[in-house]
């Protein structure tokens, strides 16, 4: 039986003579029954990609009309691009024409899908397979030396018109190009700039490139922001380009604004009536146009009359009525900074010519919005900035300053609004009775009146009366969605292609609408106001009462109601103003830090502590405006604030930071050496060095000077005070410390908390040698008896005088009651230290043994990350031992990391010695030598060990015994 060929068709095809008539037939079917389609495929996909977008021409322009991650073209129809071609590929004779245009058309799809590996793939491919196999041409893909100069392009035959005209051009020249686009769509500039200094200095790349090369290499300048290197590639791609003359107007249009940020206003106006030559869509044709009158007055020294003039003009021509939005806006910008309230009325006429161009109704909200910002208008501005936001698209360039901007001056908003709302009704509950009662009789009667009003629509009528009814006659009879059986073609939801434009088209015209009823009525008459397109007005965050207020029908309002919200007692008053002196302190704090406004916020602070000139906040607020009076140079009253803090709060951080300067000054090489010096000085406390934290903290003072951790060391030495020296000392020592440190809040606790013990010593001392211990009588005698101790604090009257007479009359303890016994006045001699039998063993027997590190008073953290260390070393560098490793609470303040099992002493004393060499450097680096201890013990040891808690006794048994490296 014949074995079947399961090969390809293509290779079977490579096989057969590749005669005259074959190539013709192979070259016609590949050519136009598979690559012709695919192409219009593709090109019918890309069709629609100028129409997605809105470009904003008071900035730079995209270089390209769309981004390839933000396409969100069909995968569908891509893949059927992709499949069409490589059909051919599949099932022709490879060595046809256009198997390699047909790649081509593959690496493209994949390249708007943005699927970069595969596009990359494919481009490489065709470098690699279609390479030029001739002897005089170089058979790699790296390149060949021409006249000292590389060269990796195919050599194309351009000697006559007819060639250059008709004559098959080979498609891996075209793969380079693509390549180059690849790696800048995904950022990668080096491998760019790369490839196309080769291309650019190949003497063979063909000519019909060089308009795409020099393309490119604009394109590369420009996504890196490098704008005057821009201009000369740019200017060739415009001469040399084959990219449509869409394309073409694009890149004189930003050649133009290049120009004009140069100063150089001929070249631009030449660049923009360039534009006009082409002849682009009216949006680019104006915008053109208003930049030439723009470039024209600046190159000319004209005045702004002679520029609001020209704009003018253009107003009324017929052909520019669908820009008039544009050419308000324009004039607007050109006397903003200058004529603010000229500039209003402009943006004011632009907001009411009716227009679908949502991208102009942002720019002019956002202009508005934007004026009335640097009046320092908030209220204004933040009303503007959220209708900007409401309508922006995702892609408007200035839409993450316009957010940041709309929350800053609701925050603003909110905080005016709390502080004037407490400050109204502080003063309704300071006024007499009859008279309070009488302006909330007026209110009542103003809400009842406001709630039985009917809501009015734009045009008037109540919103009831305006909604559409929908009848039988009313052409809306259609039963269900979808096309009449008697319709024609496609139906609109069923067409992919038909519903991506549809959406395109309307966000371009309506931009992100939210998913709601009646959209485009709320929109009209929230958004754009009842006549004149006033910006939205937001209201206000209500407080409980107002909110059951809005919720209940008006004849159940009543000044009773009204009153519930009044601060009428000293308790509700003092709430009222905790919130409004909150409120005034977080509005400075945003002026300053959010609106970049230090005039607006020093206003508030200056308020405040004009109403409020004893806060808790007060030292908080001085140390502000000390440091804006500072930044904007007022050096009288910064110094001013300055002698207040370090007279009336000395020895608050804030004073200290005055004084010594801020802590955060410090860089990372001293901070790292104060944090070690206290961490030692800290553990010499615990030890019960005393003397040693004496030396540690005067060193700290004259190596470090004052430090982020002044407050602590302070605290550190009266602690230690308070442990060597006398009462008063220990008292006068921590007194010191509440003194120097109040606005410190956990300094301060600590503080506090020892001075509460040393004030309470001598009334703890007598007690505690007249304390009263209860023993649970129901269960015998043991080693953990259920004894409960109860403090002065929760006895009132103890029965002190009882148990100090049965105390001083027996040397033995005395029944007092059932379930009570005397205790004795001296207390029993403390039980002699644990003599351990720790026995050696035969060092040649294989007796199990532990390498152990002993740590003492250290967090779990350290133990954790010593467990996962040696975990990690051995599985590296002692796998066919099987070591484990893991940790093992001894006492609660001594841990052990264990390390087991060694088969015997000699190869635990091996791994001891391994281990205490690269624990401090390649092991555990991040933790301190001084932390731990290492050593053997074998397991019958370390069963003893865990009875007895005797660490210290074995660590002795282990020095006196064991000799190690």
């Amino acid at each position: 039986m014949k074995k079947e060929d399961r090969r390809p068709p293509s290779e079977k095809m490579a096989e057969k003579p590749f005669t005259v008539t074959r190539r013709v037939i192979q070259n016609t079917v590949t050519r136009y029954n598979y690559y012709y389609h695919a192409k219009l495929r593709l090109e019918k996909v890309l069709a629609g990609i100028n129409s997605q977008r809105q470009d904003n021409y008071n900035v730079y322009l995209p270089f390209y009309p769309f981004t390839v991650e933000k396409l969100n073209l069909n995968s569908g129809e891509l893949d059927s691009v992709i499949q069409k071609a490589s059909v051919a590929v599949q099932i022709h004779d490879p060595r046809g024409r256009w198997i390699d245009d047909c790649f081509l058309l593959i690496g493209k799809a994949y390249y708007y899908k943005g699927d970069w590996e595969n596009a990359n793939n494919t481009f490489q491919y065709i470098n690699t397979k279609f390479a030029p196999k001739k002897k005089s041409e170089y058979n790699t893909v790296v390149g060949r030396s021409e006249d000292d100069r590389l060269s990796i392009s195919t050599r194309e035959k351009q000697k006559d018109w007819y060639s250059r005209k008709f004559r098959h051009k080979a498609a891996r020249n075209d793969a380079f190009i693509w390549q180059a686009r690849a790696f800048l769509e995904q950022g990668k500039h080096d491998e760019a700039q790369s490839l196309l200094n080769i291309l650019v200095a190949d003497p063979y790349f063909p000519k019909r490139l060089n308009g795409q090369l020099a393309e490119l290499q604009a394109w590369r300048f420009y996504k890196q922001g490098l704008y005057a290197q821009t201009i000369a590639p740019l200017e060739e791609a415009i001469k040399k380009s084959n990219s449509g003359r869409a394309q073409k107007a694009r890149m004189s249009f930003i050649l133009g604004q290049l120009y004009a940020a140069q100063g150089r206003q001929d070249s631009a106006m030449d660049a923009f009536r360039h534009v006009i030559a082409l002849k682009p869509d009216a949006t680019m044709d104006f915008n053109a146009r208003v930049q030439i009158a723009k470039a024209n007055v600046r190159a000319n020294g004209g005045s702004l009359e002679e520029s609001i003039a020209a704009l003018q003009k253009m107003l009324r021509k017929e052909r520019f009525i669908p820009f008039r939005d544009a050419i308000y806006y324009q004039m607007a910008a050109l006397c903003a900074n200058e004529q603010p309230e000229r500039a209003i009325e402009f943006l004011q006429k632009s907001l009411k010519v009716e227009s679908a161009n949502m991208l102009q109704k942002t720019l002019t909200f956002k202009g508005m919005a934007d004026i009335y910002y640097f009046r320092k208008d908030y209220a204004a501005a933040q009303k503007y900035y959220d209708s900007t936001s409401l309508i922006m698209g995702p892609d408007f360039e200035e839409a993450k300053l316009v957010n940041a901007r709309k929350e800053a001056l609701a925050e603003v908003r909110d905080k005016l609004r709390i502080m004037h709302l407490e400050d109204s009704l502080q003063t309704l509950a300071s006024l007499s009775p009859a008279l309070r009662d009488s302006m909330l009789a007026k209110q009542v009667s103003a809400i009842r009146a406001a709630k039985a009003a009917p809501e009015k629509s734009k045009g008037g009528a109540s919103i009831e009366n305006s909604q559409p009814k929908f009848t039988t006659n009313s052409g809306y009879s259609s039963p269900s969605f979808g096309p009449a059986p008697e319709a024609g073609g496609d139906w609109y939801f069923y067409n992919t292609s038909s519903k991506s434009t549809g959406y395109s088209e309307f966000k371009r015209r309506w931009g992100n609408r939210a998913l709601k009823d009646n959209w485009r009525r709320t929109q009209s008459t929230n958004l754009l106001g009842s006549g004149n397109n006033a910006a939205v007005e937001e209201t206000a965050p209500e407080s409980d009462v107002a909110a059951a207020i809005a919720s209940l029908p008006a004849d159940r309002i009543n000044t009773s109601l009204l009153a519930e919200n009044l601060p009428n007692t000293p308790e509700k008053m003092e709430e009222s103003r905790t919130r409004q002196l909150e409120a005034w302190y977080d509005l400075g704090k945003i002026y300053n830090d959010k609106l970049d406004d230090p005039r607006e916020a020093i206003r508030t602070y200056d308020s405040l502590l004009d109403r409020f000139p004893e806060n808790p906040r007060r030292v908080e607020e001085l140390y502000s405006l000390y440091i804006w009076h500072n930044r904007m140079n007022h050096t009288q009253e910064a110094t001013r604030y300055k002698q207040l803090i370090l007279t009336q709060y000395a020895g608050t951080n804030y004073a200290n930071i005055l004084q010594f300067g801020l802590p955060k000054d410090e860089d990372k090489t001293k901070t790292s050496a104060v944090s070690a010096v206290y961490e030692a000085a800290y553990n010499a406390y615990r030890s019960g060095n005393y003397d040693t934290v004496f030396v540690l903290r005067k060193y700290a003072d004259s190596t470090f000077g004052y430090n982020s951790l002044q407050a602590k060391f302070d605290l550190l030495e009266a602690m230690t005070i308070v442990k060597t020296s006398s009462e008063d000392s220990a008292k006068a020592a921590i007194a010191g410390i509440i003194a120097k440190y109040p606005g410190d809040g956990p300094i301060l606790a600590q503080a506090k908390a020892i001075q509460d013990v040393l004030d309470r010593r001598q009334q703890i001392t007598d007690y505690l040698g007249k304390l009263e211990i209860s023993r649970d009588s129901s269960t015998a005698a043991r080693v953990d008896e259920n004894i409960s101790i109860r403090y002065p604090w929760q006895t009132p009257k103890p029965n002190l005088p009882d148990s100090t007479a049965a105390a001083s009359t027996a040397v033995t303890p005395v029944v007092t009651g059932v379930d009570s016994v005397a205790v004795a006045a001296a207390p029993p001699p403390p039980p002699p230290p644990p003599v351990t039998p720790y026995t050696l063993g035969d060092e040649k027997a294989a007796i199990p043994h532990f390498v152990v590190m002993y740590f003492n008073r250290v967090s779990k953290v350290l133990v954790d990350e010593a467990v996962a260390q040696f975990s990690r070393y051995n599985a590296e560098q002692h796998p066919a031992d099987k070591l484990e490793t893991s940790s093992f609470v001894l006492t609660p303040t001594e841990i052990m990391v264990i390390v087991r099992l060694f088969p015997d002493e000699g190869k635990a004393l091996n791994y001891f010695d391994e281990v205490v060499k690269q624990a401090p450097t390649a092991i555990i680096p991040r933790i301190k030598p001084t932390e731990y201890k290492f050593f053997i013990i074998s397991r019958e040891n370390f069963i003893l060990l865990n009875n007895t808690k005797d660490i210290e006794g074995y660590k002795k048994f282990f020095g006196n015994n064991f000799i190690t490296e």
